[in-house]
């Protein structure tokens, strides 16, 4: 370990009492220089590591990606809502996908302009007659493009926001269906509102 003057940058051994360089007294201030520089490279890889961590942990949950999509509308982005389509549908020969991409593009737009705020509730898991009907549905839809063994947990999400009406804000509530598919989270289309 070493002492460096904070003066000139110089370093110095452990027993120096002045900078050979500069003639700078050392007192106790001064640190040693290799200890600082491996706890501020501890420091910042416990940072690094806990934040991705916290990053992988957030993104890949059911409310995450209903977030997302919510924010996608408040902002008006068409292409982060439709991203969130599994692919097996939106790939779909049963499915209008240019009528599809113009209602998205619609709901969008109109959702940008009015919503005001928004709160998620706690991910609950459909009944199994629930999920017996959104696995119908996946079938039908995906056909040969849909791969049971791909498919995740499902969860439903409930959405209360509330939109601005001049300056009248009417409580609502919708929910969404978001299940795992192939490692990704993804959204069925297929919303109730309350």
């Amino acid at each position: 370990m070493s002492k460096v003057c904070k003066n000139c940058g110089v370093r110095h051994r452990n027993s120096a009492k002045k900078c050979a360089m500069c003639r700078t007294e050392f007192n106790d201030s001064h640190i040693y220089a290799k200890r600082r520089r491996l706890i501020i490279l501890a420091v910042c890889g416990v940072l690094l590591i806990s934040s991705a961590i916290a990053y992988s942990v957030y993104s890949a949950t059911p409310e995450a990606a209903v977030r997302r999509i919510m924010n996608a509308y408040n902002e008006g982005d068409v292409d982060t809502v439709i991203s969130y389509y599994p692919d097996f549908y939106l790939e779909s020969d049963k499915v209008n996908r240019e009528r599809l991409l113009l209602d998205a593009e619609f709901g969008v737009k109109k959702m940008a302009k009015e919503l005001y705020t928004f709160y998620l509730e706690k991910p609950e898991t459909p009944s199994e007659r629930e999920c017996e009907e959104l696995l119908e549905n996946f079938k039908y839809y995906g056909g040969e493009n849909f791969d049971e063994e791909k498919l995740g947990e499902i969860k439903m999400v409930w959405v209360d926001y509330r939109i601005d009406i001049y300056y009248f804000w009417p409580k609502r509530g919708t929910r969404f269906i978001v299940f795992e598919y192939d490692g990704r989270w993804c959204w069925w289309p297929d919303n109730v509102n309350r």
